[in-house]
């Protein structure tokens, strides 16, 4: 399923492609969440269980108040099982992230992998070259996929950077 779900990813992102989204963290958001559940549901991974949402409000119940901007689970209403189980994946967007806003970000993600039990979890740089990968310090490398994207004369550049042991590979469409 992680396959799956890191192509719908890379799918969607190189379905934003009008520059006004790239002007704003949450248009660009709108706009990714939409093509994003499409791929997903194209690929089967979305079902009345399965679903994706938006800046789901984490509470008391989860430890945190943290609020992702998008998150794919099985809720717990539907599941019967606790907060920490049913976790699929979990996306975190910055427009034109430094260093000190992408490690933030991070520490969010780490977050969500430790306590959440999150698989897989994406940082989205918008409107920038940098993916900032090299500057993540956390425990679950193996769990983290980040993407610089942005527009260069009506074209999508994605730059996508993931951890194979203790190197970056960096990969561009």
């Amino acid at each position: 399923m992680d396959n799956h779900i890191l192509e719908a990813t890379i799918h969607a992102l190189r379905l934003v492609n009008h520059v006004r989204f790239f002007r704003s963290e949450r248009g660009y958001q709108g706009r990714f969440f939409c093509m994003l559940q499409t791929f997903l549901d194209e690929c089967g991974i979305l079902s009345d269980d399965v679903i994706l949402e938006m800046e789901y409000q984490k509470g008391e119940r989860h430890g945190t108040h943290q609020r992702p901007d998008i998150i794919l689970h099985i809720p717990t209403e539907v599941s019967g099982a606790t907060v920490e189980k049913n976790n699929l994946a979990v996306w975190a967007l910055k427009r034109r992230a430094n260093t000190s806003r992408a490690r933030a970000d991070f520490e969010k993600l780490d977050w969500m992998f430790a306590h959440l039990c999150y698989p897989l979890g994406f940082f989205v740089n918008i409107d920038s070259d940098s993916h900032h990968l090299d500057c993540y310090t956390g425990s679950f490398r193996d769990r983290l996929v980040a993407f610089a994207v942005r527009l260069d004369s009506g074209n999508v550049i994605i730059t996508h950077a993931y951890w194979i042991d203790d190197q970056i590979v960096i990969e561009r469409q």
